[in-house]
C-alpha cells in the first residue's frame, strides 16, 4: 500500500515549523554552495582508496561499511571533510580524508552522486512496514519527528523541510547536506542511530532523535530503508 504523502504532509507541517528554528540555529555551518567535482578524476580516486571497503560503484557488499552510491554529494563532501579535521571519528577514514585534498573529495562526491544504489532485500516485512510508519508518521505517538521531515518522502527525493526553505538560500545550502538514505544497509543505520543516541556522533538534531528510539524502533526504520530502492 503506498502512503499518502499528501496527508502526512499535512500532519507534519506543525512540528515542521518548529524544526525550522532548530535547524536555523546551524545554519552558517551550511554555506550555500553545491558540490561540482570531476566525476573522472574521482573515479580514478575510488578505484584506489575508496572501493576496497565501499565497493568500486559505490555498492558496499558489508554490511559494515555505508553504501554511498547515489549519495548527496554535498553530504559525501562535508563528512569527509569532517573526518579530516576531526569533527567526525574514524580509524580507518582520518588518514583516508587527511590525504585528500578539497578537489579530491569534490572529485569523489561527484563520482559516487551519479552511481545506482542497490537496495538490500529484508525478509522480515512486518519490520519494514512498521519502519515506514516511524518514516513518515514518527515514533513515540507523534513526540519524535518523522524521518522524512528532512530525509524526503522516498528517504532520497524532496523533503517536506527542503521544500519550506526553497526560497532560503542558507537554508537551501543547509538541506542540501541531509544524506539520502534509501538502500542503505540496515546495520550500518542502526549503529549509527546507535552512535547518535550515545553522543559518540554529534548531530544537533540526530542526537535527541536517535535517543528516543527503542532498538526495536532503530531496526525497523532501518529495515525500511534498507528494502527501499
Amino acid at each position: 500500500m503506498k502512503m499518502n504523502w499528501t496527508m502526512t504532509r499535512r500532519r507534519l507541517i506543525a512540528p515542521a515549523t518548529g524544526l525550522a528554528v532548530l535547524l536555523f540555529a546551524t545554519v552558517s555551518a551550511y554555506p550555500d554552495a553545491r558540490v561540482h567535482g570531476s566525476p573522472e578524476r574521482g573515479h580514478a580516486i575510488v578505484s584506489r582508496s575508496c572501493a576496497a571497503c565501499h565497493g568500486a560503484d559505490g555498492n558496499s557488499t558489508n554490511p559494515l561499511f555505508p553504501k554511498l552510491s547515489g549519495q548527496n554529494p554535498d553530504y559525501l563532501y562535508g563528512q569527509l571533510r569532517a573526518f579530516k579535521a576531526g569533527g567526525r571519528q574514524s580509524r580507518i577514514m582520518a588518514p583516508i580524508a587527511t590525504d585528500m585534498s578539497d578537489t579530491d573529495m569534490a572529485d569523489v562526491a561527484s563520482y559516487f552522486a551519479r552511481q545506482s544504489i542497490r537496495a538490500d532485500q529484508v525478509r522480515d516485512k512486518a519490520g519494514v512496514a512498521a519502519g515506514r510508519h516511524i518514516f513518515y508518521d514518527g515514533a513515540n505517538h507523534g513526540a519524535t519527528p518523522a524521518c522524512a521531515m528532512c530525509h524526503g518522502a522516498s528517504a532520497g527525493g524532496m523533503s517536506m523541510m527542503g521544500g519550506m526553505m526553497h526560497g532560503m538560500p542558507m537554508m537551501r545550502g543547509m538541506m542540501a547536506a541531509i544524506p539520502k538514505l534509501n538502500g542503505q544497509h540496515a546495520a550500518y543505520l542502526v549503529r549509527q542511530l546507535q552512535e547518535f543516541a550515545s553522543g559518540r556522533r554529534q548531530s544537533m538534531m540526530m542526537n535527541s532523535v536517535a535517543a528516543s528510539l527503542t532498538h526495536e524502533e532503530m531496526q525497523n526504520v532501518s529495515d525500511y530503508l534498507a528494502d527501499t530502492p
